[in-house]
């Protein structure tokens, strides 16, 4: 996901989120300190990348995450690494300027301004407001000319992606030749052999046991743990009793009236989609449409429950279990003809509307004018914000403050009951194991597995510090046999068994030289046949098995359908013996209804993958150097 965001970054589609986010980040942290001025994070050609530079690109980037993700971007930054993803991204941004400086692209003054005054953040009635422009800009810590140098450089970058994208050519050719192969349908049949059924009958002796230890030992290899104790410096736990004065509540509403507590019209909408894939004929649209319209009838039905139709029906299977939950969202989110009719609707009221994704089925749950919040309405925001602002000031002050103490002996236990908050003791843990929610802090984690017994350092983690210290460090080892030997005899097993049923499965493959020998060998070994209706090649994954891409790439090479795959196919231990009993191209027909919208798609693609060619061509051909240790540990240093 992450990786899209950053490879597609300078395109049109992003380059609104961004240029705005740019303005309506609240908090961009604390900076990379006086250590981070002195010592780059990463150079580029000689050229410095700054911690502060990394934390503020790291929190754009969590701030587009939380806009795409909503409710699910905590889940989804777990797996993110935001520093390390905001160095590529500046990197990138670097090598973008000196190629656009080479090639003598610049952008003038009067396309700055044209480009800035369309901004919606900065318009006051449809129109470019001056005041408008500042108050935005001074509330969110900017000046103008550091938002103007960053917003020219998009536009550079912007300009540089244009000449890549003009040189990328699809014939029709090539663009039916990738039509096919993503859309080309395999059938198949199979038997399984589960090394479960091969399991209960093994049981290892000592000496085998003793024996696969001997050879696999490392196998059994137990990650280094270590055990920390911190004190977490959370900004509303330390300004819990502060209230900030009315006049600073007040000019707080003021300076971000027009931005942070202005709404757009919102809906809440659910919707059942009865998906019409593309290139589907006449008569399969016209057996959606029938389908979509009987559960539209369902649904208007009185007392029928749209979340359990959605769940029974819906074929988009990122919400069908919820009941089919859009959410809530704004105009220019959803596609047209879908945004039209939401929009028109009343609360309550179930209609169906074609898109090029199929037929939904829509539900309007609720509707919501644009509006302005009142300075009572957003108060209690306001409060929440600035005892935050006033929590995370004297966190710092604090944080420095009790890192001297601690590195003069003083106790962490001590340190937080001064503050009025607690210190706070982990779990034995490796790396990805659970650490008493810390590990959701991946930089924090980096950090502490770096660290020497007795070690305390301060690391500043998404705007709230944490003093850590390390009490226990628990070396990688292998353990002795006698301490694990239960798992070594479970490995035994499957071991065993998943031999056994590939040996089985070699067996018979060698009675079967033609399909009609498939259905008698399975009959003759009593192995039950599981039929796969056609599916899109492409997916690479075999439904109800999963991912299985050897599979899908061997059903291309069989040269006769239908036909046997010539060899045992594993997965997951289990052993499979497979037929293809179809394989087919889409037809021209598929290929004349389909081949705008596809066409279009593809160039895209070939666009992407041409600039992202000439992403890792510049960083070929570029010094780079990359502190790893000021990478993760952020600005603690």
């Amino acid at each position: 996901m992450l990786e899209g965001i950053r490879r597609y970054q300078y395109s049109w589609q992003v380059q609104v989120p961004f240029a705005v986010l740019a303005v309506l980040m609240a908090f961009w942290g604390f900076g990379a300190g006086m250590f981070g001025a002195i010592h780059p994070v990463a150079t580029v050609n000689g050229q410095k990348i700054l911690g502060d530079q990394v934390d503020r690109e790291a929190n754009q980037l969590r701030a587009t995450v939380q806009q795409i993700y909503g409710a699910n971007a905590q889940e989804v930054l777990k797996s993110i690494n935001l520093r390390q993803e905001a160095v590529e991204r500046l990197i990138e941004e670097q090598l973008i300027g000196d190629e656009a400086r080479h090639l003598g692209i610049s952008i003038s003054d009067i396309a700055l301004q044209d480009k800035i005054s369309k901004e919606t953040a900065f318009q006051r009635d449809g129109q470019f407001d001056f005041d408008t422009y500042q108050d935005v800009l001074r509330a969110n810590d900017l000046q103008p000319a550091e938002y103007e140098n960053e917003e020219r450089d998009r536009m550079i970058a912007d300009t540089l992606r244009n000449m890549i994208d003009t040189g990328v050519q699809v014939s029709d050719d090539e663009a039916r030749h990738a039509y096919n192969l993503a859309n080309e349908k395999i059938g198949l049949r199979y038997v399984e052999f589960a090394y479960t059924d091969f399991a209960a009958k093994i049981s290892p002796s000592e000496a085998q046991i003793a024996d696969y230890y001997k050879k696999n030992a490392e196998q059994f290899r137990q990650p280094e743990r270590i055990k920390l104790a911190y004190v977490h410096y959370d900004p509303l736990a330390l300004a819990a009793n502060y209230t900030p004065p009315d006049k600073e509540v007040e000019a707080f509403y003021k300076r971000n009236a027009s931005t942070r507590y202005t709404h757009p019209e919102e809906v809440h909408a659910r919707h059942i989609l009865i998906s019409v894939p593309a290139g589907a004929s006449d008569k399969e649209k016209a057996a959606a449409k029938a389908k979509a319209e009987d559960v539209l009838k369902q649904a208007q039905a009185k007392g029928a429950d749209f979340v359990k139709l959605a769940a029974k029906y819906s074929d988009d299977t990122s919400n069908k279990l919820e009941g089919g939950d859009l959410g809530t969202f704004e105009r220019g989110q959803m596609v047209k003809p879908f945004e039209d009719a939401v929009f028109a609707m009343k609360p309550g009221q179930i209609t169906m509307v074609e898109t090029h994704f199929g037929f939904h089925i829509v539900k309007l749950e609720q509707y919501s004018p644009a509006h302005i919040d009142t300075l009572a309405e957003a108060k209690p925001k306001i409060i929440a914000e600035l005892r935050t602002q006033a929590g995370a000031k004297l966190g710092r002050t604090a944080a420095q403050e009790d890192l001297a103490s601690a590195l003069g002996g003083a106790k962490l236990e001590d340190l937080a009951k001064k503050r009025g908050i607690t210190a706070a003791e982990t779990p034995l843990f490796a790396q990805g194991e659970p650490a008493g929610g810390l590990e959701t802090d991946r930089e924090l984690m980096q950090a502490a597995f770096k660290l020497d017994a007795g070690q305390v350092v301060l690391v500043p983690e998404k705007g709230a510090p944490y003093l850590i210290k390390l009490l226990v460090m628990q070396p990688s080892r292998i353990p002795p046999l006698k301490e694990i030997e239960a798992q070594v005899r479970d490995a035994v097993i499957r071991t065993t068994a998943q031999a056994q049923a590939s040996a089985q499965a070699q067996k018979i493959l060698a009675t079967i030289k033609t399909p009609a020998d498939f259905d008698q060998a399975a009959a003759a070994n009593k192995l039950a046949i599981k039929n796969v209706e056609p599916f899109p090649r492409v997916d690479r994954r075999v439904p109800d098995i999963g991912e299985f891409p050897e599979v899908t790439d061997a059903a291309a090479a069989v040269p006769v359908i239908p036909g046997v795959i010539d060899r045992v196919m594993e997965n997951g231990g289990n052993s499979y013996l497979f037929e293809v009993t179809s394989r087919a191209e889409p037809s021209d027909a598929d290929w004349k209804t389909a081949q705008k919208a596809f066409l279009e798609e593809y160039v895209q693609q070939r666009r992407a993958q041409a600039w992202t060619q000439f992403l890792d061509s510049l960083k070929d051909q570029a010094k780079i150097q990359i502190d790893s240790d000021q990478l993760a540990a952020g600005s603690s240093t």
